[in-house]
């Protein structure tokens, strides 16, 4: 018992491994080069299915015939809001 307390009384107290500072990694690109940055795609991308024509489309709007009284009713306002300027 005698040994123990000698042991834990006369022991040089642990401490923590001393704190270890290391500098921080700095990167420097060359500075005469422009601050530029390029993404290159490391995989083609694929078009997809173009075969057929578009669901909705103002080229079928366009060519659609008009009822001719609409037409008329359409230049009566037209002709009514712009003679007025």
């Amino acid at each position: 018992m005698m040994i123990m307390t000698w042991m834990v009384l006369f022991t040089p107290p642990a401490f923590a491994a001393d704190s270890l500072d290391l500098e921080g990694t700095t990167i420097t690109g060359s500075q005469e080069l422009p601050k530029a940055l390029h993404i290159v795609p490391w995989k083609s991308s694929e078009a997809g299915d173009l075969a057929g024509r578009p669901l909705n489309s103002l080229v079928d709007e366009i060519l659609a015939p008009i009822d001719r009284d609409v037409f008329l009713r359409e230049l009566e306002y037209y002709e009514a809001v712009h003679s007025s300027e």
